[in-house]
């Protein structure tokens, strides 16, 4: 760390953290997997999923959703959960992420069809 120097940062503080914080970042998986023990892995995607939609990264949706997926949630139920939103963040934000959210679940290789069935 002696040679670091604040001009050659990368943009992106993850890759800072990554190189010379890393027990910050595992410290916080740690946290983050701690949390809602008492609740099944999809419900707990599909919250972290609502509360992202207002966070000031919603990028971090683009993780949220491959971990929703796996976790056993539809399409249908990822969609319904950022419209539950709509009440506390507003139409306009969720129209936002609705177009991440769409992109990402057709990478996921899912037929964009069954979406508006």
């Amino acid at each position: 760390m002696d040679d670091f120097k604040w001009e050659d940062l990368d943009k992106d503080g993850l890759t800072f953290l990554m190189e010379h914080r890393k027990e910050v970042f595992i410290d916080y998986q740690k946290l983050v997997n701690n949390l809602g023990q008492n609740l099944d892995e999809k419900t707990r995607q599909l919250i972290m999923l609502a509360i992202q939609v207002n966070s000031p990264a919603p990028e971090a949706i683009k993780i949220i959703i491959p971990k929703a997926i796996r976790s056993g949630a539809t399409k249908n139920e990822i969609i319904d959960t950022l419209l539950m939103t709509i009440p506390v963040v507003g139409l306009s934000t969720v129209l936002k992420m609705l177009t991440i959210v769409l992109k990402e679940l057709a990478t996921y290789g899912r037929a964009y069809e069954d979406v508006t069935k």
